[in-house]
Order: structure tokens, then sequence, then C-alpha cells
């Protein structure tokens, strides 16, 4: 007897979860001594919580001699504040499992209605064993939360659930270059569909989400802006991946007008995304465009490549996701020289935005033929 489409359905939600519970537990087996002691997570959440929960400033840390200041937004802070109660080496022990869940809760809803097991599979091979995926990891850094705050965030807008987007929305602005793109993606399709009033709605919405995770800073410590704001400007230069740094190194201040050409283009291909694109398929694609429009981005970052992966992957055919592992194969073994370099510089991984963009805008033009 042939199996009902319902039958099929349940068959592959319930071996996708088998396979992503499976290969997360391995990867957390074989990655458990990636993430160390006294890093970002250090310097940015366990630290500053710390402090709060004993009501000093969250972002006056030189107490804790960290290898940086706090530069992370407060709505982390707020959120995560729990993290301070917990000696740190425990602390970073649940961020650590928090980030291999995360990983899967990605995988498993960037795919959509179209969630198989020969999807899941290699999807959370991909994601799990990306070589930025490991230096995300050894930071404790927060990129993997804001890619699963995002999916989410799309998951609920397409449920109408607003309120609960707007809050998860609020968490991911923890780094607000990677989604800002997003943000006026869904601003442009409220003002086409609903007016301006639309517009104002959903931001407020975001504003008092951003708010409300803040009350524990202002109760704790209410005069912890000041303090926010001398610490978020006292973080040295650095060399990061982005193209702005790229055409600036090379090209002195005829870079900055390149930069500012490409920025620019982003923003009109962007828009233009959203006119023609589902809600799901726009949003995947301007946290990829993010990357090469922001001026401030680390490689740890490019886990917010993640999304438009998996639901381009899900989409293509079998010459598309063959494209796709060949193309994949390729930048693995880029990133991992890169890493193996004897002076591994965070800016010579410029070029995997760029790589993972172009990847998934020939395999989109595929489909776009295929189907006309």
């Amino acid at each position: 007897m042939q199996a009902s489409p319902e039958q099929k359905k349940l068959f592959h939600t319930l071996t996708s979860i088998f396979i992503l519970a499976l290969i997360a537990t391995v990867a957390g087996f074989l990655f458990w001594r990636l993430m160390l002691p006294r890093m970002d997570f250090y310097n940015e959440l366990w630290g500053p919580a710390s402090l709060l929960v004993r009501g000093q400033s969250p972002y006056d840390t030189s107490s804790l001699n960290p290898v940086l200041p706090a530069a992370w937004l407060p709505m982390a802070i707020g959120f995560f504040f729990p993290l301070g109660w917990i000696p740190e080496e425990t602390a970073l022990q649940v961020w650590y499992v928090f980030n291999i869940l995360a990983i899967a809760l990605i995988v498993y809803f960037a795919q959509g209605e179209k969630r198989a097991l020969y999807n899941t599979a290699p999807l959370a091979l991909a994601c799990f064993f990306f070589p930025l995926t490991f230096n995300h990891i050894n930071l404790g850094q927060f990129s993997i939360t804001t890619a699963l705050c995002w999916v989410f965030a799309v998951y609920f807008l397409e449920k109408d659930r607003r309120w609960v987007a707007a809050f998860l929305i609020a968490l991911a602005l923890t780094k607000p270059h990677l989604g800002f793109l997003a943000l006026l993606g869904l601003a442009y399709s409220d003002y086409r569909h609903n007016g301006l009033r639309a517009v104002f709605s959903f931001w407020a919405k975001v504003l008092a989400a951003c708010l409300l995770m803040c009350v524990p800073l202002f109760v704790a410590y209410p005069n912890w802006i000041p303090d926010a704001i001398v610490s978020m400007g006292s973080n040295p230069p650095w060399s990061y991946p982005s193209l702005y740094i790229l055409f600036e190194r090379f090209l002195g201040n005829w870079g900055h007008l390149l930069w500012g050409i490409t920025t620019l283009t982003v923003l009109g291909v962007n828009f233009w995304l959203w006119k023609e694109c589902s809600l799901r398929v726009a949003v995947y694609w301007s946290l990829v465009l993010a990357p090469l429009a922001t001026p401030y981005v680390g490689s740890w970052d490019f886990v917010i490549l993640f999304p438009l992966l998996i639901l381009t992957y899900v989409n293509a055919g079998w010459k598309g996701k063959a494209f796709i592992w060949i193309a994949y194969g390729l930048a693995w073994y880029g990133m991992a020289q890169v890493q193996r370099l004897e002076v591994s510089h965070n800016h010579y991984f410029w070029w995997v935005p760029l790589w993972f963009l172009g990847m998934s805008a020939v395999v989109s033009s595929w489909l776009i033929r295929r189907e006309a």
C-alpha cells in the first residue's frame, strides 16, 4: 500500500529530527574542546551578565580584565542575564550546548515545507562542519543565535504572529549589521501592502521588545548607558573581512567611492528581492547580502549564510544539489587553507559571502528557467 502525503511528511519529520539529533550529538562531542574560556563569550556576555546580577555596570568590565571591552548591544545581556548567576566554566558549557542546538534548529526550520531526510542529513553536515562554524564556536560568538532568531522570525511572520516575530528580531539586532537589510525589506513590504502606519506599528513592536530586554539592565544598574557608549567606542580597529576594508586597503579614498556604489547596488537588489520574492526567500537573501554592504563584519558572522544555503539546496534538483556540493567543497577547501596559514588574518575570508551569494544566484537562475 502506498503511503499518503501525510504519512510521508510525518516520516520525513521524524527521521529529520532523529538524524539532526544524531549529528548534533556527534558534532557536540567532537567540538567540545573548541570553545575556550576568556574569549568573546567572556568579554561580551558572561562578564557583563555576572556584573549585572551583582548590581554593577555591565559595560564597565575592567575589573574582569577582559581582552576587549564589551560591545554587544544590551538586548543579549538582558535576555541572557541568568548566565551571570552561574560560574564562567558552567556558563560556557551551557552556551556551547545552546549553539549546537541552534544550528540543528536552523537546519530543521529553514527547510520549510520541503523538509526531508535526504535534505536534512547533508545540510546538517554542511552547517556543523562549516570551517567558520569552528571559528564561531571557538570564540563563543552570537551570530548563530542571530541566524536562528531570523529563521524563527520568518516562521512567525508567515503565521502573522508579529509580536513574537518582533521579539525575535529585537534579539537578533544584537548584531544589527547582519539584519539591517532584512529589517529595511520588512519595512518596504509593510509599506507596499499596508501603508506607512504598518511600518511604524511593526518598528514600534521591535523597539518595545528591545526595551523589554533592557529592563534587567535598568533595574540592576540604571546608569549603564554612558558606560555602554564608552565601551562600544573603545574597541580597537580591526581588519574585518568586509568589502569596505578590502577596498580601503587597496584603493584608499577611491575604495570608499567603490564601497558606496556597491552598497547602493546591494540596497537596490535588496528592495527588488522584497518586491518580487516571498517573505522567506527575501529575508534569507537579505541576510546574505548584508555582509557585502556593512563595513563591520567578522568571519564568524558568515554563519548567517546558512538559511539561504539551506533554502537553495532544498529547492534545487539533483543537478543543482551537485553544483552546490561542488561549490561548497571548493569553498570549504579555501577556508581550511586560510585557517592553516601561519598567520590567518580574519580579513582573508572576505570572499566567502560573495562565493555563496554567487552559488545561490546560479542555482536560483536554473530554478527560474526550469519553472518558466
